[in-house]
């Protein structure tokens, strides 16, 4: 799609103003949280809008901060200073939207979220209330008085069918990754869903807020537009082959249906082994069993899609040479390889390499060692399935040219083939030398960075709630270092919702103010934490038990219909906006990766955490009691770090109707905490320390 001349910000306000002039009768409510940028109302309760005149006062308020030196249809990248081949993202503060989720809300007031009989997402006066690009537009105000200057979008693109788990199927089910999913567009204005992103983008360029948006290079829906043009491109198995039932435990019934391949305790403990010492040659393999499921890709002209809405094709087996009727199988956690994940029954994986001799491969199948520690063997550029990766490569600078993109997360980044990562990373960076590069790798290491990127999502959100996770946290973090920034968040679309973890409101603030604070962490808003949202998007990480026995049956919001609570009173989200507030403040301190810049304190319990940040004169302390049940006692000696004549300090954390000082005893501070309690001080010109 090109980029027309009138700028589609504009034509957007020229398809509002229509709407406008007509006699308007539609019955739309919104919630008072998504009032304009610069513009505030005291309310927690929904209010009865013109839907027209609601969005041309966002758009107005919006164009009122144009910047003539700016083009907002481009990436911000070279038009703001500080790019440093995509460094910036050290210093912003990140709200992570889900269009379809984020911005869903009960419009006509019926208690339900959409439920037309044509279309699930509309209500029955024809009002998408399921999130589109047009009301994402109206939260910029909401996203912007929180503090967040980067918008982290998942995937937009086009949703498959096959094998979805709900009604509206996962924004990871890729059908095509060229073409936007098209119930993002708002049927309030006419214009195409490609048309109202690029103008969700100029809206967020003019406020000065990034936008990166989330690919995933290794999987798509195996309803795949690509699946009709190259079949090569994906595995195929014996379509009498049946799925695995979730949970089988019979060996044989599961050994004989398709599912994560089974091994051996010798076999896995080998695996792990050789792994661990990055040795892939000769990886052990899956059964013989298992890869005589797969067939040869079939002939494009033979490949049709079926009544369930499978592709089916006429695929070679190997050993007997008879053709048979082929299918494209799910996809599975590819590592560890005893993996306990329900299989991903929406997506598959794409083939990455080609065999030595197609004819008679030998890595025909799904398994670790061929889609995620690719064997020696497999992994050679010059068995790359060049085609395919020259479609994944031109994919990001599609986006930049197309919509003006700042940078990309890739989806499992650290499992994509190194060569790939390199030329996808080349490319953007020959559109946009600072475009910037996010991996989801849960490790924070140097070869991220070897990769060419520039943040990794990190493992706060994995260890935080548990003390001896946080102590390494920060002892990993803060003292040892680690070589490039983090995502700092509390939770994400795959993990529990941090209220839901023990302490609730407490553990999710305090959580959220040290990942703020702490060095080379990149402040992360999950949308819905600001509003204390309990419900999970997804259950892919870190769920007990209890946690999904409680879940069961219970729609997912990453498949289903969704919204958030937007109405009433939100307790999280006025300490939300003032925590990054503070890092605003501090920002000396708090972006300072000097050596000193973070102090570790004893407190004399290890149940009470403190630690500084310091630069450019200022000082942050960090002070929690991780303990949501007991009070604990402390005892932390500053002399070393406090002004001389210092002797109160004031929680910066605290209501202004509040007086919350703490005395110090000759440079000691010393008090009882309450359960989960967190305070965050602050000075400026301290002495320097011994």
């Amino acid at each position: 799609m090109k980029k027309s001349k009138t700028s589609p910000l504009v034509k957007l306000k020229n398809e509002l103003e229509k709407l406008a002039k007509k006699c308007s009768d539609i019955k739309y409510r919104i919630p008072c949280l998504w009032f304009p940028a610069d513009k505030c109302i005291d309310m927690d309760s929904s209010i009865q809008v013109n839907p027209a005149t609601f969005f041309l006062d966002h758009i107005n308020t919006i164009e009122k901060h144009r910047d003539p030196r700016i083009d907002p249809r481009r990436s911000l990248n070279s038009q703001l200073p500080g790019g440093s081949n995509g460094n910036w993202i050290a210093k912003e503060s990140i709200y992570n939207l889900m269009v379809r989720l984020t911005t869903a809300y009960d419009h006509d007031g019926d208690g339900n979220i959409g439920g037309g009989s044509d279309d699930p997402t509309m209500n029955s006066h024809g009002i998408r209330e399921t999130g589109t690009f047009l009301k994402s537009i109206a939260l910029l105000g909401h996203i912007r008085r929180l503090g967040c200057t980067t918008i982290h979008l998942l995937p937009v693109t086009a949703i498959g069918k096959d094998g979805n788990k709900g009604l509206l199927g996962s924004p990871y089910a890729i059908r095509n990754p060229y073409k936007l999913e098209p119930s993002q567009a708002d049927p309030l204005v006419k214009m195409s869903v490609e048309e109202q992103f690029q103008a969700f983008i100029e809206a967020c360029h003019i406020l000065k807020i990034r936008v990166i948006t989330e690919f995933v290079f290794r999987t798509a829906s195996k309803d795949s537009d690509w699946v009709i043009e190259h079949p090569d491109w994906f595995y195929w198995i014996d379509a009498a082959i049946p799925d695995r039932k979730n949970g089988e435990k019979d060996l044989s019934i599961a050994e004989s249906s398709y599912g994560n391949p089974i091994f051996a305790e010798k076999e896995l403990a080998l695996i792990k082994e050789k792994v661990t010492r990055n040795d892939f040659r000769d990886l052990p393999t899956p059964s013989e069993n298992y890869r005589k499921f797969f067939k040869l890709a079939p002939a494009a002209e033979t490949v049709k899609m079926d009544k369930k809405g499978r592709y089916i094709g006429k695929g070679k087996d190997v050993e007997s040479g008879k053709t048979v009727d082929a299918r494209i199988p799910g996809a599975f956690a590819d590592w560890p390889p005893d993996d306990t994940q329900p299989p991903w029954g929406d997506v598959t994986y794409l083939k990455m390499f080609n065999d030595e001799n197609p004819e008679d491969p030998r890595f025909n199948y799904i398994a670790y060692n061929t889609v995620r520690m690719y064997d020696t063997a497999l992994a050679q550029d010059r068995l790359a399935n060049r085609e395919l990766w020259d479609k994944l490569r031109d994919l990001v600078p599609t986006y930049q040219e197309t919509y003006g993109i700042d940078g990309v997360m890739v989806d499992m980044g650290h499992a994509v083939p190194v060569s790939l990562m390199r030329s996808i990373v080349d490319a953007a960076r020959r559109k946009d030398p600072d475009f910037a590069f996010l991996s989801e790798n849960f490790s924070i290491e140097e070869s991220s960075v070897k990769a060419g990127y520039n943040a990794v999502v990190g493992y706060a959100w994995w260890v935080e709630y548990k003390r001896e996770g946080l102590l390494d946290l920060l002892t990993h973090v803060g003292i040892r270092g680690v070589p490039l920034p983090f995502f700092g968040a509390v939770e994400n679309h795959n993990t529990p919702r941090a209220i839901r973890r023990a302490g609730g409101e407490k553990y999710a603030r305090y959580a959220f103010l040290l990942n703020t604070m702490l060095p080379n962490s990149i402040p992360f808003i999950h949308s819905g934490f600001e509003l204390g949202e309990k419900m999970p998007v997804n259950t892919g990480l870190d769920f007990s038990e209890k946690d999904m026995e409680s879940l069961q049956g219970k729609p997912l919001p990453l498949f289903d219909i969704s919204g958030f609570d937007w109405d009433g009173k939100h307790p999280m989200l006025e300490f939300t906006r003032r925590a990054i507030e503070l890092r605003r403040l501090f920002k000396e301190a708090v972006l300072s990766t000097d050596t000193g810049s973070f102090v570790f304190l004893q407190t004399g319990n290890p149940d009470v955490f403190a630690f500084l940040r310091r630069g450019g004169k200022k000082t942050l302390m960090v002070l929690l009691n991780r303990d949501i049940q007991n009070d604990q006692s402390f005892s932390c000696d500053l002399r070393n770090f406090i002004p001389e004549g210092k002797v109160k300090l004031e929680n910066l954390l605290s209501s202004r109707s509040l007086n919350d000082s703490f005395d110090l005893d000759a440079g000691v501070l010393s008090f009882k905490i309450k359960p989960g309690d967190v305070f965050l001080f602050g000075w400026e010109e301290y002495g320097e320390a011994d």
